[in-house]
């Protein structure tokens, strides 16, 4: 597993709340979540579920991967600062930022 935090690219995409986009150009899947704890969690393993075709009841817990409290309070704490953290989920990899975005790339098959 590759974690990493690195300043935000900048590059977001405008998707509704509580969607999930597609990025054709880039294969890329975008979430977009609130600055609570609870909904980033939830936005997560929810964007992972739709790559994956997978249940999120099903999937393992996501604090098997990465610590979720620390993580949610990370981005809420950085919301005037830009930051994003990567790591591999469900054999995506999910990076979120403290704009309110995820990106999961799909694992190549």
């Amino acid at each position: 597993m590759t974690d990493t935090a690195h300043p935000d690219s900048g590059s977001s995409h405008s998707f509704g709340e509580d969607s999930i986009g597609y990025d054709p150009t880039t294969g890329t899947f975008h979430a977009r979540f609130d600055a609570d704890s609870k909904t980033i969690v939830v936005t997560i393993v929810e964007a992972v579920g739709t790559v994956t075709n997978c249940d999120p009841l099903t999937m393992p817990p996501l604090f098997e991967t990465i610590d979720p409290e620390a993580l949610a309070d990370l981005m809420i704490s950085t919301r005037d600062t830009s930051i994003e953290v990567t790591f591999s989920y469900e054999g995506c990899r999910v990076t979120v930022s403290s704009h309110g975005t995820i990106v999961v790339e799909p694992h190549e098959e």
